[in-house]
C-alpha cells in the first residue's frame, strides 16, 4: 500500500471518530440520564477545563442541537463520498480523472462541514466569557499534540503490518 494512501486511510479514520464522537454527544446532548456521560466525556473534560457553569453548558447543548439538523446531513454525505473515494483509490485500475472528481466532491464537504463548524464555534464563543475564551486558546497546542501523537500511533501501526 503507497504511503499516500495510508495517509488518507489515518486521516478517515480520525476524521470519523472525531465525528462519530461529536453526534454520540449530540445524541445524548438532550437527555438527562447519566448513561450519556461516556459520550459526552471528551466535552466534559474541556468543559471542566474551562469552568463552565451550568448555564452556560444547557446553552451549548442548545447550539449544538440546533446545528444537528443542518451538520449530520453534510456529514452523512462527507461519508459516503469518502467511501467512494477509497473505492476509487483501492480500484484494480487507477482512473485518475474518477478519482479527482471525488477528491474535489470529498474537499467541498469538507468545506462546507469547515463553515459549519465556524458558525458553531462562533455561536459558542459567544457563550464564552473573556477568561474562556483565553483559556481554550491556552489549552490548543496540548489538543493538537495530543492529536498528532494518536495519528502518529496509527500511522507506525499501519507502516509496521
Amino acid at each position: 500500500m503507497k504511503t499516500s494512501t495510508k495517509i488518507l486511510i489515518v486521516t478517515s479514520l480520525v476524521a470519523a471518530v472525531t465525528v462519530g464522537g461529536f453526534f454520540a454527544y449530540l445524541a445524548k446532548a438532550g437527555t438527562n440520564d447519566e448513561s450519556g456521560a461516556a459520550a459526552c466525556r471528551p466535552f466534559g473534560h474541556r468543559w471542566a477545563a474551562l469552568g463552565l457553569s451550568s448555564d452556560q453548558k444547557a446553552q451549548i447543548k442548545v447550539v449544538l442541537q440546533k446545528c444537528e439538523p443542518t451538520l449530520q446531513p453534510l456529514v452523512q454525505q462527507l461519508v459516503t463520498e469518502r467511501r467512494a473515494l477509497r473505492a476509487d483509490v483501492q480500484a484494480e485500475t487507477v482512473d485518475e480523472p474518477a478519482i479527482r472528481a471525488e477528491a474535489a466532491k470529498v474537499a467541498s464537504l469538507e468545506a462546507d462541514v469547515a463553515v459549519q463548524r465556524a458558525h458553531i464555534a462562533h455561536d459558542i464563543r459567544a457563550l464564552l466569557t473573556p477568561d474562556q475564551i483565553q483559556k481554550f486558546k491556552e489549552l490548543q497546542p496540548a489538543r493538537d499534540a495530543r492529536f498528532d501523537d494518536a495519528r502518529q500511533r496509527v500511522a507506525k501501526r499501519i507502516m509496521a503490518d
